[in-house]
């Protein structure tokens, strides 16, 4: 329904009402909205596992994205937040824009690795001891990311703050750290990765629902960043070479009923074997 077009209106069709306001709102932007249908089922799949209320960020480049077009390529200048926060994130700067690509045979935002990200820096916030829970899907090329795999991140006025996947120090990342900085036992395969903060502040992340990291950090978030994040006590900004389709935030940990469903359902969403 309406794919792949720009002016088309969503309206009717039994769309949730808070999905037809988001599928409004991003219209009214100027955003342009590949299928409707995500924004829908993301909603109505929420509100069933009972997790909608806690929804404080979802992006996904087929539910909202404005579209830059150089020759035969297409950019994203912003991706659309449907959660209801309207914390869209984006970059006004051309060359640092992701590209337009697909992976697995779904849209996907391709980050070059080099500059390349789409940030929030203040609209989502989420204070330190607070219990919430993060799942992206994306895969990445690690080996041309120069030992660095972050492509999804909590921005922090604290350089040591943050929760980010393939992020070094002090947060979760998205290889086992057991194997070493250097191997690359995930490049380039598609990943449901999701990541939990305790109120003691305890990060666990998860591949494909297997844990593969647990540490205890400062985690005052603060704002959103695509493809890019902060060497922990440091000012220097490293880039992710990685493709990106989906990522959700919640104030809340999920039961493992509710994680367990998240998976199965963002696993057949996107064709993960």
């Amino acid at each position: 329904m309406g794919l792949g077009l720009h002016k088309q209106r969503f309206f009717g069709g039994g769309f949730d009402a808070d999905a037809q306001a988001q599928i409004t709102r991003i219209q009214n932007a100027g955003g342009t909205i590949e299928d409707a249908n995500i924004i829908d089922a993301d909603i109505k799949f929420l509100k069933s596992i009972g997790l909608f209320n806690n929804l404080k960020y979802a992006v996904d480049p087929r539910a909202g994205i404005t579209e830059r077009v150089d020759g035969s390529d297409t950019f994203a200048s912003k991706i659309f937040d449907y959660s209801g926060s309207d914390a869209d994130t984006d970059n006004s700067t051309g060359a640092e824009q992701p590209k337009k690509g697909v992976l697995n045979g779904i849209t996907a935002l391709d980050f070059d690795g080099v500059n390349d990200n789409l940030t929030n820096t203040n609209t989502v916030s989420f204070l330190a001891g607070a219990e919430m829970f993060l799942v992206a899907v994306y895969s990445q090329d690690f080996t041309n990311s120069d030992n660095f795999g972050m492509v999804v991140e909590k921005r922090s006025p604290e350089l040591d703050s943050g929760k980010g996947f393939g992020k070094r120090f002090s947060a979760i990342i998205s290889f086992d750290p057991n194997v070493g900085i250097s191997s690359t036992p995930y490049q380039n395969v598609q990943l449901v990765i999701s990541g939990t903060a305790s109120t003691s502040n305890l990060l666990t992340g998860f591949i494909d629902n297997s844990q593969i990291s647990q540490r205890t950090v400062s985690v005052n978030y603060v704002g959103k960043s695509l493809g890019k994040g902060r060497i922990p006590s440091s000012t220097t900004e490293q880039f992710a070479k990685a493709q990106f389709q989906k990522n959700w935030d919640f104030n809340v940990l999920p039961t493992v009923s509710q994680a367990a469903a998240i998976q199965t359902y963002l696993t057949n969403q996107f064709n993960i074997s």
